[in-house]
């Protein structure tokens, strides 16, 4: 459980950084190569990045929180993933691809953090117990 909840981490922070260098720059982009005609591409690649950023959020996040029990890092988590998929499906279709990424930049960085802090809490029970040994030490990090 330990690696599954590490490596969706590490993926999901990946997925996070890849999402907020691509909409960041893919603006830029398709305004300097109109002509290159990337939006079936773009289209393409959000499909991927749907599956890259979700999947890591329930490989990750949520056993993170039934190991650690820190609703906040679960909620920050699952509001950010909630924002990217809105941001898709919802406000590109209404708004436009500049909404669409202002959204999926703010629940990019969400993501992060929520990785960031999940990992965090990980390393904080790795240390606990290899520390004192005591059980009350990991108790927080295994609750039953």
């Amino acid at each position: 459980m330990k690696s599954l909840i590490k490596y969706g981490d590490v993926a999901g922070m990946a997925a996070s950084i890849l999402c907020l260098i691509h909409c960041m720059a893919m603006p830029f982009v398709i305004l300097a190569f109109p002509m290159l005609g990337l939006a079936h591409v773009h289209d393409t690649f959000h499909d991927t990045l749907i599956a890259a950023i979700t999947l890591p959020v329930l490989l990750a996040l949520v056993p993170g929180y039934l190991k650690h029990r820190d609703k906040t890092t679960l909620l920050i988590g699952c509001a950010g993933l909630a924002i990217f998929l809105g941001a898709v499906f919802v406000v590109s279709p209404l708004f436009g691809e500049v909404a669409e990424a202002v959204f999926a930049v703010i629940s990019g960085f969400m993501l992060l953090y929520a990785h960031l802090r999940n990992r965090r809490h990980c390393k904080r029970c790795a240390t606990r117990a290899q520390g004192d040994g005591a059980p009350s030490a990991a108790a927080s990090c295994h609750p039953r």
